[in-house]
């Protein structure tokens, strides 16, 4: 997800509330990736693999959060902790499409918790500042950023459910390599929330 911001967020720090897998979850993930990588060709060109213990599930991209806006973000994590059961995975996709590909997604399932969960996250944003969210709320991991003409064939199916232990707020740091993500705040999930 993408939100537009105001001059006044201009030059602060780019970041986003995120929901990181448990264990297992990044294990499936990890071995969901490595079967991509193995019928892509393994490190392709134009292909760009985000590092496993990178992948998450945005809730609310913040793009640039100024001092005040993150003194307001951090002490909202815990009472957005839910209850939030296992979510299904639905496949692997190719956004926004193969013509134009910028994103190997892992889509998934958005049940009932987690689009409130996400409108909870969009409420936060509004009160600390920043520019309403236009586009719906998408769930889904990304596994890959893309480059025009890359060889991607047809992506395997995906785990069947990911559970998640963590909300946190990440900042992201461009880097030779890619972006790179530096927690500011988190929360973990309570135990009964994890159904």
């Amino acid at each position: 997800m993408t939100a537009a911001t105001s001059p006044a967020n201009q030059g602060g720090v780019r970041c986003f509330l995120a929901l990181l897998p448990d264990a297992e979850s990044l294990r499936a993930l990890q071995r969901c990736r490595e079967a991509l990588e193995a019928t892509s060709g393994g490190g392709a060109r134009g292909v760009r693999w985000i590092d496993a213990h990178a992948l998450h599930l945005t809730l609310r991209f913040f793009a640039a959060a100024n001092p005040a806006q993150l003194g307001q973000l951090k002490p909202a994590l815990p009472p957005l902790a839910c209850a939030l059961p296992a979510i299904g995975a639905r496949r692997c996709a190719i956004w926004p499409n193969r013509v134009r590909p910028r994103l190997l997604t892992l889509e998934l399932d958005a049940p009932p918790a987690l689009l409130a969960l996400a409108r909870a996250c969009e409420m936060l944003a509004h009160q600390a500042g920043f520019a309403p969210e236009p586009r719906s709320y998408r769930a889904h991991v990304t596994l890959a950023r893309l480059r025009p003409g890359c060889p991607l064939a047809t992506p395997p199916l995906p785990p069947t459910r990911l559970s998640f232990d963590t909300l946190a707020l990440l900042a992201s740091e461009p880097s030779a390599a890619g972006s790179r993500y530096r927690p500011l705040a988190h929360t973990p999930w309570p135990a009964t929330a994890r159904v």
